[in-house]
């Protein structure tokens, strides 16, 4: 009997391939575009879009740099990775009371600016600093790469399944 040869279907060379830098990176643009719609926004509708996709963007991407990231290549600069933490905590409270407050409070606009301000000086220490270091190492970040992709996944259906991040209008 002959046997049939079913065409596979292969997936793409590099579907796999991004690694954590590339990933956070990409995460990084997206605030930065976000930030610039919250400052630049030529109406009240457009800055209060961006600022609740912003948050959002920022709780997700600071869930995955402090769950799976920072554990992740902490032995490279452990004391780096600590000040990064650091940031992170600061931000984080600024996003706890953003998602409290309604956006058209008038001490919102004053944190929400804070608070991207903080990150935009974080992303620029992480992609100047940290990121070199850890290209420098030639380490095989493929494991860390998967588990974030897996976290992040897994963050984004609870959030669908339980309710979105909250911010009041």
């Amino acid at each position: 009997m002959a046997s049939i040869h079913y065409p596979t279907q292969r997936r793409p060379r590099d579907a796999f391939a991004e690694s954590p830098i590339q990933t956070l990176r990409r995460d990084h643009d997206m605030i930065r575009k976000l930030a610039d719609k919250f400052f630049n926004g030529h109406s009240l509708d457009v800055r209060h879009q961006a600022a609740e996709q912003l948050l959002r963007a920022v709780y997700t991407h600071s869930r995955l740099e402090e769950s799976v990231f920072y554990p992740g290549v902490r032995k490279i600069e452990p004391n780096l990775v600590a000040h990064f933490e650091e940031e992170h905590l600061n931000v984080d409270d600024m996003l706890a009371v953003l998602q409290d407050m309604h956006l058209g409070e008038a001490r919102a606009d004053g944190l929400m600016r804070d608070m991207i301000e903080a990150l935009l000086a974080h992303i620029r220490e992480e992609e100047e600093e940290l990121f070199p270091m850890l290209e420098l190492a030639n380490l095989d970040l493929s494991a860390i790469a998967l588990e974030m992709q897996m976290f992040e996944a897994n963050l984004v259906h609870m959030q669908a399944r339980f309710g979105k991040l909250g911010v009041r209008h």
